[in-house]
């Protein structure tokens, strides 16, 4: 999308133009714009993308905050906007003795406040699309007003204006709105939805953020936990003899947020968002803690909100910036964008490429780090069980048993659980010749067998391309003047994050 020039103040920023307005607007707008910021507004419900209740409350509307800010302008009402949403660090309204102030109090607790969280939501009117955009907060950027490189989450520190001004620069994605919530805020609007239901295949814990799963199984994460989860960047997890860390850090934890992002939204969906006292909990829980940018208006939020309910969560797209690690001059570790693999993914937020078809899982992929391989040796030859299992653990996959096998067979298989086929996709590209896949119901969840046969030949880590877990589907064509949209893949997401669970059980 080009943005025509609507006012005489173009700004040049990379490859497009941002184009300032005054943040107070006047007039209404269509109902596919209203629509939009309705979509916005639910996805805040979650903290990380808090405020659904504040952005559709008659009642209380006035005093939720404020910020005037200039942001780009939308060229038309039907055009897909930008939103930028920001969790900030700011331990202001955290007290001594409130749920998990442990974990965000104390002597190291930083002062002032930060962008803890920072995603940007496009949401397309035309098309009942939303694609949220993860962006690392180490990522090492120029900070606007500032001279030289800081993380982008420093910007937050400056001015609420400076971090909108930076995203905009570094990414040269165009924003159009704008939301914070605080720490505080997004406890509280979890618990006003009465808390995320979620399945954790494995204990989990992490005693920086407070999170503390401490059996297998459903769980409703509450205010606390919820936004300990959401927090967690050394998380570890228990694969049923020792304490596993997560080495990802902040991707690993852009991938749960995500997650919980999609869990809140299903959740809210039970609760009849057109229900006025529902609605009316939910602004309750956004005053004080949520901000929203000034043209954000009462009339345009409050008229489709009702029709956004039926927005379906697995249509939620997520996305997470491509980026490799760097070390400062000062020795500090950081992230740069990865430009060859992140440029189709930004073109996407800035409007420049047509967005591939949407895709709907009712699961996350799978990773290695989640997958309890069983080694199964019939090839007739000794010990090649226990050296598979060896290389598969360089892998990240978890050690299951290495056992024998009284009999022979010609063929290598790799049974899987019901429903959990994408585990074994996941393993059989190690595995050469190729093994046949085939469903076990006695399996457990989260576990495959590899029966070794006379055909096996070799384990070895697989080319990148070679992990995809589902096929690629067809690309959208592209809009006339714009390059073709990225071909849409499932890939396995970085991080530790909650299992799929077994047949039979549903978590409420």
């Amino acid at each position: 999308m080009t943005t025509p020039p609507i006012t005489p103040d173009p700004e040049e920023t990379g490859d497009y133009q941002v184009v300032r307005r005054s943040p107070k607007r006047s007039g209404r707008w269509s109902a596919t714009q209203r629509f939009a910021a309705g979509a916005v507004a639910c996805l805040l419900i979650v903290g990380i993308v808090a405020g659904a209740g504040a952005a559709w409350g008659l009642w209380s509307f006035s005093k939720i905050k404020r910020v005037d800010l200039n942001l780009a302008q939308v060229a038309s009402p039907t055009e897909p906007i930008n939103v930028l949403i920001v969790g900030s660090d700011s331990r202001a309204s955290i007290q001594q003795g409130d749920p998990g102030a442990g974990g965000m109090l104390g002597k190291d607790a930083p002062p002032g406040q930060r962008s803890d969280s920072l995603l940007i939501a496009r949401i397309d009117p035309g098309s009942d699309r939303i694609d949220l955009l993860s962006v690392p907060r180490d990522l090492w950027v120029p900070i606007a007003g500032k001279d030289g490189h800081q993380r982008i989450n420093s910007a937050y520190a400056q001015s609420a204006q400076a971090v909108v001004d930076t995203v905009q620069t570094s990414l040269g994605i165009p924003i159009n709105h704008f939301v914070e919530v605080d720490f505080s805020g997004f406890q509280t609007l979890v618990e006003a939805i009465g808390g995320v239901p979620m399945y954790f295949d494995h204990p989990v814990r992490d005693g920086n953020s407070g999170l503390d799963i401490r059996e297998k199984g459903c769980h409703v994460l509450d205010g606390q936990q919820g936004l300990a989860f959401a927090r967690s960047r050394h998380l570890e997890w228990n694969n049923g003899s020792k304490w596993v860390s997560d080495p990802t850090g902040d991707l690993g934890r852009m991938t749960r947020q995500q997650l919980l992002t999609r869990a809140a939204l299903a959740k809210a969906q039970t609760l009849g968002l057109n229900n006025v006292s529902t609605l009316k909990s939910l602004v309750d829980a956004g005053i004080g803690s949520v901000k929203l940018d000034d043209s954000f208006g009462t009339g345009d939020l409050i008229d489709l909100g009702k029709r956004f309910s039926n927005f379906d969560p697995e249509r939620l797209q997520t996305h997470s910036l491509p980026v490799t690690p760097f070390r400062t001059d000062g020795g500090a570790a950081v992230v740069l964008i990865d430009d060859a693999p992140a440029q189709p993914i930004l073109n996407l937020f800035r409007g420049t490429a047509a967005a591939a078809p949407v895709t709907t899982t009712t699961a996350p992929p799978p990773s290695p780090d989640e997958v309890t391989v069983t080694v199964v040796n019939a090839t007739g030859k000794e010990g090649e069980a226990r050296r598979v299992s060896f290389v598969l653990a360089t892998g990240d996959f978890i050690e299951g048993t290495v056992e024998p096998s009284d009999k022979t067979v010609a063929r290598s298989v790799i049974a899987y659980p019901k429903g959990q086929q994408r585990m074994a996709e996941l393993v059989a590209p190690w595995i050469s010749a190729t093994p046949e896949l085939k469903e076990d119901k006695k399996l457990a969840s989260g576990t495959v067998r590899v029966t070794l046969g006379g055909d096996f030949k070799r384990v070895s880590k697989p080319d990148a391309a070679a992990v995809t877990t589902t096929p690629a589907t067809t690309a959208a064509p592209a809009a006339p003047g714009q390059p073709a949209a990225p071909v849409a893949t499932t890939t396995t997401q970085p991080g530790w994050k909650p299992g799929v669970p077994p047949e039979g059980t549903s978590c409420p």
